[in-house]
């Protein structure tokens, strides 16, 4: 799952997507911990001189992490926690007048610094939005860029393959039945020329009868539900004759596996005696 749709990245500690009591915990933790380490390392062993910056990093490093609401939350903790930290030794919320200047500096720059902070970490997480939506979009576009090659690749195939096959009529209907491909073959067979069949549909070459029966219904409904259909029958030529011919065909399936039209191969059999012209 990514950024984009608004799931939990694994490779960020707190992306926007995990939840919001997840990062107030996270950064009361952090902020706490801090606070201690800090007061510890100035109260106990003496090696800092002065802890008031490094509270504010401590601040600004948890707004971060966790975001700009949590950051609030730990310059509040921060705050509080200055209050005891600069307070006198021996009493508590006693302080001489270099310390409550502390104490005044933090309790004005921790809001500032959790909201600046905030902000940056807000634009940060746009931008990587924005980054990982451009990466995803230039994948769709290399793999479209891909499919078109394959695409215009097969229709260059087909399209040498029908024109150089003479002796049978060789077409492709879409899902409806329609003429989309027409070779040189089929219009020898049954006397369109491609400009004329194309867009027209394939019950054209049935007689009146047939399609009062719906036979190319029938037909594209076989070839359907069993994937290609093989058969003799009888077709009407654009001069009315109709003429005995072999039906092969088979359903066209995109690289998803979805049905998106059907090539029909016709083949004259000539050598068998004609029907009366059709009405």
């Amino acid at each position: 799952m990514s950024l984009l749709d608004g799931s939990i990245d694994p490779s960020v500690p707190f992306s926007r997507g995990s939840p919001l009591w997840v990062k107030h915990s996270a950064s009361m933790v952090m902020t706490v911990l801090g606070i201690m380490f800090i007061s510890l390392l100035w109260r106990k062993f003496n090696l800092i001189p002065d802890p008031g910056l490094i509270l504010l990093l401590t601040v600004a490093l948890t707004t971060y992490i966790t975001g700009g609401m949590p950051g609030m939350l730990s310059s509040a903790i921060v705050l509080f926690g200055s209050f005891i930290i600069f307070s006198h030794p021996l009493y508590l919320f006693r302080y001489n007048e270099l310390d409550w200047r502390q104490v005044m500096a933090i309790a004005v720059a921790c809001p500032m610094i959790a909201l600046m902070v905030g902000s940056l970490k807000d634009q940060v997480d746009k931008l990587g939005m924005v980054t990982a939506e451009n990466e995803k979009l230039q994948q769709e576009i290399r793999r479209f860029e891909g499919l078109k090659e394959a695409y215009h690749l097969c229709e260059q195939r087909f399209e040498i393959i029908a024109e150089n096959v003479q002796e049978y009529g060789v077409f492709m209907l879409d899902l409806n039945g329609v003429v989309v491909k027409w070779n040189t073959g089929a219009e020898r067979l049954f006397g369109y020329a491609g400009k004329e069949i194309i867009g027209e549909n394939f019950s054209r070459f049935f007689s009146r009868e047939d399609v009062y029966s719906k036979v190319p219904e029938h037909l594209l409904g076989q070839t359907r539900f069993a994937g290609r259909v093989d058969k003799t029958d009888w077709n009407v030529r654009k001069d009315g004759k109709q003429m005995r011919v072999r039906i092969m065909g088979n359903e066209i399936k995109n690289t998803a596996g979805h049905p998106i039209g059907f090539m029909m191969i016709i083949r004259d059999l000539g050598n068998l005696p004609e029907k009366k012209d059709a009405v």
